[in-house]
């Protein structure tokens, strides 16, 4: 008996389908999240534990790279969400799901923050292949299917276990991810307590903006402004990070919401810099914390402008270590505030900056553990975060004005203290002063009754000066005219002397030219006296004339009987204009002004009597080759009776140089020592020229 053995070929398809099996069984994760009716409905299902990772640091793989090709076994189990840190490497990420037969069929699976650049979710299609489903922030709002602020991607989960893929990756921000899944009820009731949170946090912030920016209006308080524009970057701060910004302002622009965002985080570091150093008073303190502090808004300032023009994606890491480093040294130096300089007025705001800082510390934990830390989701706690930062914030500020209207009541019960220890004070030097102004008042009258006394006996005592004044002019008024016959009996004796036949006699003629010298002078000095009396002022009356000024010199050199009198030289520059004055006075004027410039000349030497015109001014310069007048006599030589210490050899009276000055100014003009030296002295006599007469 032969066995025949017959050979069966293996079917090609069987073979294709057993080798997609064993890879797509080699591709599952190690299990399976299993979903129940009861879940996804009070809160969501957290994916932490169930994720595998790999990273793609090129970003070019495909779906069919990692579910079925060379890069499917590099999958390693993720503990928590995914922290990426600044990394802008795509990050891909496995679950496996599955639910009872009584769960429905419909599941939204929830992807956190909403600071995500791409998020593309692979759902398996039953069919071996995938449906992609693309979200992300770089892509617009109004394409989602499901209209949330975070990244909600619809699944319908089967009962049998299947794969599912995430791509995500960002382009400058910190990449951190946190998945969940809901059913749509449970979804919609956590949806609305996000949207009820937003809108009493930013109820409390336009309430806040509003009260502060009263209160700095009515205490006249810059801190309040900035703490409302603080409080507003807050509120601008929370609506972009939470994703609301990309759904009310930038649904068309996804492009803008990263560059917005890190905008917003620039501005905001800026603004709560410059408020922590000024509600801390940094620079009362310590100076350099200030500095250190402004520092950081200048630098804040620089990448708040780099973010604008485009360059958001190198800024992100260099901001958000510029927050990190000014938040580090605030919070110590805010501790070396209050525990070693013990300034516990700054223990409000501390609380404020500490409960914000502490709920964001505790809500990394949550995302970093998960279920195994108590509370409430990370984004309640964010939420729960700023909300205490920003009550407890806007109570240190008020407490601010307590404290400002606590020290302003001290300060004006202390300044009502002192008010009434003054009016105390006063009203004790009232009376003391009053008692003593009465004494005064009574010493004051017996001190008015002796001048009355003594104004009387003064008022009898220049009556009676005055009257010997008047006699002692009047005698010498008399005598000087009694003076004048005698002298002219003597001139009239030494003249017919002068014409006898013993005038030619040389002893004779020299007697006689020394008794007319002699006349002449006694007769000069007893008109200066006389003149003297005439300008008192009850004498002022000049008798007035035209005449010419060349026409007085002349005569005055020709008639002048005075020592070297032939030595004077009249030298008249034309054309010159007549003057109107009194001619007595003015000749006696000419006359003590040769005289001086005789007196002071050597013997040898000419004295030159030089009349011009300047204008409307008759100038006569008196020219003589004396020693000059001394430098500190230039101020005194026209006072009354004054003589120079130069001039002790001089015969004089000190009469002449000022007769001749009172002369001049009586009519409108002056005498002045225009020039003076070792080689001689210009004396200058000026006088208005006088009027033209009608017809000429």
């Amino acid at each position: 008996m032969r066995l025949d053995v017959k050979t069966t070929r293996a079917d090609p398809g069987r073979l294709l389908a057993l080798l997609f099996l064993l890879l797509w069984c080699f591709a599952m994760p190690a299990r399976a999240l299993v979903l129940s009716a009861s879940d996804g409905l009070g809160r969501g299902v957290q994916l932490s534990g169930d994720l595998e990772i790999q990273r793609d640091p090129s970003g070019g793989w495909r779906i069919a790279d990692v579910a079925r090709g060379a890069q499917q076994s590099g999958f390693e189990s993720l503990e928590g969400p995914v922290q990426e840190g600044f990394s802008r490497d795509a990050v891909w990420l496995r679950f496996s799901l599955a639910r009872t037969v009584d769960a429905p069929a419909r599941w939204l699976l929830r992807v956190r923050p909403p600071r995500i650049h791409e998020a593309t979710l692979y759902a398996p299609d039953g069919r071996g292949g995938f449906v992609e489903t693309p979200l992300g922030d770089a892509r617009p709002f109004a394409t989602r299917e499901i209209h949330d602020h975070n990244f909600v991607f619809p699944l319908n989960i089967s009962t049998e276990p299947a794969v599912y893929f995430l791509r995500v990756r960002n382009d400058g921000p910190s990449l951190r991810a946190e998945l969940d899944l809901w059913q749509p009820v449970g979804f919609e009731h956590d949806r609305t307590a996000d949207y009820t949170i937003m809108g009493m946090l930013l109820g409390a912030v336009l309430l806040a903006i509003c009260m502060n920016l009263i209160f700095g209006a009515w205490l006249r308080d810059g801190l309040y402004a900035h703490y409302a524009l603080y409080v507003l970057c807050i509120a601008a701060l929370s609506i972009n990070r939470q994703g609301f910004a990309a759904q009310w302002f930038l649904d068309a622009r996804p492009e803008r919401v990263a560059q917005t965002l890190l905008a917003v985080n620039c501005f905001f570091n800026m603004v709560g810099t410059a408020f922590m150093s000024r509600i801390f008073q940094f620079r009362r303190h310590w100076p350099p914390a200030a500095y250190f502090f402004n520092a950081v808004v200048v630098f804040n300032f620089a990448a708040l402008v780099l973010t604008l023009v485009g360059h958001q994606a190198a800024m992100a890491t260099w901001a958000s270590a510029g927050s990190t480093a000014s938040t580090l040294f605030g919070t110590v130096f805010v501790c070396y505030l209050l525990f070693v300089r013990r300034q516990f007025q700054y223990l409000l705001p501390a609380s404020a900056f500490a409960v914000g800082t502490v709920l964001g510390l505790y809500g990394l934990l949550k995302l970093w553990l998960g279920d195994g830390m108590p509370g409430v989701p990370p984004d309640r706690i964010y939420w729960l975060g700023t909300m205490c930062h920003l009550v407890l914030l806007n109570v240190a500020v008020a407490d601010r004005t307590r404290r400002a209207e606590r020290d302003y009541r001290a300060e004006r019960e202390r300044v009502r203290a002192v008010r009434l220890e003054a009016e105390q004070a006063l009203e004790g030097t009232v009376v003391r002063r009053t008692a003593e102004l009465q004494q005064t008042n009574a010493a004051l009258h017996e001190e008015i009754a002796a001048r009355a006394r003594l104004e009387a006996w003064l008022r009898e005592s220049l009556e009676v000066e005055r009257q010997a004044i008047v006699q002692q002019r009047e005698f010498v008024s008399m005598v000087s005219h009694e003076f004048r016959t005698p002298l002219s009996v003597i001139d009239g004796a030494a003249q017919s002397l002068d014409i006898s036949k013993l005038g030619g006699e040389p002893v004779v003629k020299q007697r006689t030219e020394r008794i007319r010298r002699a006349v002449q002078r006694l007769t000069m000095l007893i008109e200066n006296i006389l003149l003297a009396d005439r300008l008192q002022p009850e004498n002022r009356v000049l008798r007035l004339e035209t005449f010419e000024m060349a026409a007085l010199a002349r005569g005055l050199c020709e008639s002048f009987h005075f020592p070297g009198a032939t030595r004077l030289f009249v030298d008249v520059r034309e054309p010159l204009s007549k003057v109107r004055g009194d001619r007595a006075l003015l000749e006696i004027a000419l006359q003590n002004l040769m005289q001086n410039a005789l007196k002071y000349s050597p013997p040898e030497q000419p004295v030159h009597v030089v009349l011009r015109q300047t204008g409307d001014i008759v100038q006569v310069d008196m020219i003589d080759r004396g020693p000059g007048v001394a430098m500190a006599d230039k101020a005194r030589i026209f006072e009354k009776y004054f003589r120079a210490k130069t001039a002790s050899a001089v015969a004089g009276t000190g009469l002449g140089l000022h007769l001749a000055r009172e002369i001049a100014m009586r009519h409108g003009g002056d005498v002045i020592l225009h020039e003076t030296g070792t080689s001689g002295s210009t004396f200058r006599l000026t006088l208005p020229a006088a009027p033209l007469e009608p017809g000429i």
